[in-house]
């Protein structure tokens, strides 16, 4: 007996300890809660909505490109034509209100891929080519429909010279360099866009200028409404 009064009283116990939780829960619930502030970026870079989707403002943004540049001190004599092919892949991203990149341009001769389907360059290793690696700093602008950017920064470059010297037809330079881009883009969609870029990258060895065609892909999409 005295064992079923003590469970009972255990029970009881019990039950008016969750009893008491819940109506305390249910009145720290109903008690109004600041909400955390936001800090001077995310006002800054808020939220904007077009049709049923929300995205944000000043998100990162991937940039693939390809176009063609001129050589500015290339040699004549050793074979080099001052026109050259280009390509570039770069990541853009934000700290606070700055903008970084980080990326990837070649020029040379012909692109790698191209003797996969001629036949003329099969077994035929370009005499002059640049490829960097770059990073940077910069501007950014955007709206519904543009997309503007500038970025400026050191490079680490890897230039192919023509040498007729040497047993394999050029010598491979590695130096230090910069590359400067400004990027202009039609956004098609928020975050999908396409566009023209202007670029310059400047080492002791290879120097070009050029412009490319670019497509534009953002990660601004946050969500449908």
């Amino acid at each position: 007996k005295d064992f079923c009064q003590m469970n009972k009283r255990l029970l009881l116990t019990i039950l008016l300890t969750v009893c008491t939780l819940l109506l305390v829960a249910q009145t720290d619930n109903t008690k109004p809660r600041a909400t955390k502030d936001k800090s001077k970026y995310d006002k800054m870079f808020g939220e904007v909505q077009y049709g049923d989707k929300i995205y944000k403002q000043g998100s990162n943004w991937l940039t693939f490109g390809m176009g063609v540049s001129y050589k500015i001190n290339y040699e004549p004599s050793y074979g080099e034509r001052g026109l050259n092919r280009t390509m570039a892949l770069a990541y853009h991203f934000r700290y606070k209100a700055v903008y970084f990149n980080v990326g990837w341009h070649f020029s040379g001769e012909n692109f790698f891929f191209e003797s996969w389907y001629n036949p003329n360059l099969r077994g035929i290793r370009a005499m002059h080519q640049l490829n960097d690696i770059h990073a940077g700093a910069g501007l950014r602008f955007e709206g519904r429909w543009y997309h503007f950017g500038f970025f400026i920064g050191p490079a680490w470059a890897i230039a192919w010279i023509p040498n007729p010297d040497y047993p394999t037809g050029s010598i491979v330079k590695n130096t230090i360099g910069g590359h400067v881009e400004v990027q202009t883009t039609f956004k098609f969609l928020y975050d999908m866009g396409i566009g023209v870029s202007l670029f310059g990258s400047f080492n002791k060895h290879y120097q070009v200028i050029g412009v490319q065609g670019h497509f534009y892909f953002s990660g601004a999409f946050k969500m449908r409404y």
